[in-house]
Formats: C-alpha cells, sequence, structure tokens
C-alpha cells in the first residue's frame, strides 16, 4: 500500500470527479483510476459505487472516510516531529488538565524558558483522566495535575517521582451585583441554582461530600449546569447563571477584580496539591533537565 493511494482517495472525495481529482493529483484520468482501484484491491472492498452515474461512495467508503483522513495527519505530524528531533535533539512531551494549562502551567513555560531556553517541550492538554492514562502508557513524559489534599496518586509506585508545586483552594463563586455583593443572597434565599461538575470527573468527586451534600441539605438546589469543563463552569458564573467551584489560580484576577464573589465562608471548599511526575527511569536529557528545575524553584500555584 502506498500513501499515495490514500491522498488520491480523499482527493477524490474532496473533488467530487475522477477528473478533477487526477488534475488535483498531477496525474493522467487513466493512471489515477488505477490508483484507485490498487486502493480497493489492497483493502480488499470496493470504495466506489461504479453503478451509480455520479461518483457514489460505498456505505464502507463512507463509514472510514474521516479515520483515514486521521490517520493521514497523524502520519505526517508523526514525520515532522521525527525530522524536527532529528535536525533539533528529542524533546520531552508535558501532559496536563485544561484548568491547569490556563492557570499554572503559563508560569512554569516562563520559568522553563528563562532557566533552559534549549529544552525543547511539547504540551499536550486533556481531561484529567486522559492526562493520567497517557502518562501510565508512555505517551508522555512528564504528568501536571491536580490532586486532592491528602491523596497524591501512585502512591504504591516506586518507580514514579513526585515533586509537589503547591497549593490551591478550590472556591465557592458566583457573579456580583452592582454594588459588588454576590449575586445570589445564600443568607435569605433557599434557592441555590447550581453549576456543577459531571459526577464522574476528579471534582465532581471530591466535591460530591461533604460540600454538594451540605448544600442540598441547606437549600433548594437546583443543578443548571453540569459537566467537567472547568473553564466553562467559570465563564457561566461569570454570566449570572448559578454558582460554582473554581479552582483559585483560575479566578484569582476574577476575585481581584470583583467580577467573581468568593462565598468560601459560608459554602467551604477543598485543598487541592498541584504536582508534576515522572517516571525513574525514562526520559532523555531534555527531560532531566526539565526535572531538575520542577525539582529546584519552580514559581509558585
Amino acid at each position: 500500500m502506498k500513501i499515495e493511494w490514500i491522498e488520491d482517495f480523499l482527493a477524490l472525495i474532496d473533488t467530487g470527479t475522477f477528473s478533477q481529482a487526477a488534475e488535483r493529483r498531477h496525474v493522467t484520468q487513466p493512471a489515477f483510476s488505477r490508483r484507485i482501484r490498487q486502493l480497493e484491491e489492497w483493502l480488499g472492498v470496493e470504495l466506489i459505487d461504479r453503478s451509480s452515474a455520479r461518483l457514489t461512495l460505498t456505505p464502507h467508503a463512507q463509514s472510514y472516510e474521516a479515520p483515514l483522513r486521521d490517520w493521514l495527519a497523524r502520519l505526517y505530524a508523526m514525520r515532522s516531529r521525527i525530522r524536527v528531533d532529528a535536525k533539533r535533539g528529542p524533546r520531552a512531551i508535558l501532559t496536563t488538565q485544561h484548568t491547569l494549562t490556563v492557570s499554572y502551567l503559563p508560569r512554569l513555560l516562563r520559568y522553563f524558558r528563562l532557566r533552559a531556553p534549549d529544552a525543547r517541550l511539547q504540551v499536550s492538554s486533556s481531561d484529567r483522566s486522559d492526562c493520567i492514562r497517557h502518562f501510565q502508557r508512555g505517551e508522555a513524559d512528564l504528568l501536571l495535575c491536580s490532586e486532592l489534599e491528602g491523596t497524591p496518586l501512585f502512591l504504591d509506585r516506586s518507580d514514579i517521582a513526585r515533586a509537589p508545586l503547591g497549593m490551591e483552594q478550590l472556591i465557592p463563586v458566583c457573579a456580583a451585583d452592582r454594588l459588588g455583593r454576590p449575586l445570589f443572597d445564600l443568607e435569605r434565599e433557599t434557592h441555590l441554582p447550581l453549576i456543577g461538575y459531571d459526577p464522574d470527573s476528579f471534582l465532581g468527586g471530591i466535591l460530591a461530600t461533604p460540600y454538594q451534600l451540605d448544600l442540598q441539605r441547606r437549600y433548594d438546589v437546583e443543578i443548571v449546569c453540569e459537566t467537567a469543563f472547568t473553564i466553562g463552569i467559570r465563564e457561566l458564573a461569570l454570566a449570572g447563571l448559578g454558582i460554582g467551584w473554581l479552582p483559585h489560580g483560575l479566578i484569582e484576577e476574577d476575585l481581584e477584580a470583583g467580577k467573581l464573589v468568593s462565598l468560601l465562608e459560608i459554602l467551604g471548599g477543598p485543598m487541592l496539591v498541584v504536582a508534576c511526575y515522572r517516571k525513574q527511569s525514562e526520559g532523555a536529557p531534555t527531560v532531566d533537565t526539565l526535572w531538575q528545575l520542577i525539582s529546584a524553584t519552580p514559581p509558585t500555584v
């Protein structure tokens, strides 16, 4: 199988005719048709319904168009990485959850750039569970994540090193009214609109008890939104939709500007630890360099 056959097939889908696709691929139409046939023979299925007067894909072709595009894009991305690594040396891959990508990671990257400007780093941002899985599979050299205080990850893994970087409070907040007061008066109102986390998410799990349970005992709670997207909860809180718990590092500027009001004294909130992990026996020199910086004097959370 040749990569050009996949490119031919995708060009055929994009243009809609064999003649236009052949022109785009800079080959004659008979040669282009032969390459489509060769791809079909290699796959063992027909991709084009030749009984139709117009270009029509078979059900197999329709089902696998998106995976083929994704595979081709990944292949070229890997080729680019190999070429760059060969010219500039290996790089470290750091995976971190979306919230930290916005709040803490920029400070950490500036610290890296100042202390080790030649160290090459690729950042992968994802959901916390996906980050942990990527790290465990060896798809990332460093894992930057939040933990509930007192419950570190990989507690029994002697082959994984941990560097705690600091702590931050998970704070219940809501938008402010024109006088800078909480939009929702928890001392007078019994109705409480909650912008909640998905129960299966990390933050949803640690807030379930005792915080949200206590909330439901004291107020008539209405869940106005439920999501695992922390940054989305911040935007909805700013819009005045309801009350939500957010990491202090994500909303520090909003609190200082008076856009959000803390309800911590009334509702409470857990402490989170931001920590970084690496596998002891793995990693290129770049990983060693960055880990030394993480273990030395990293920026505060």
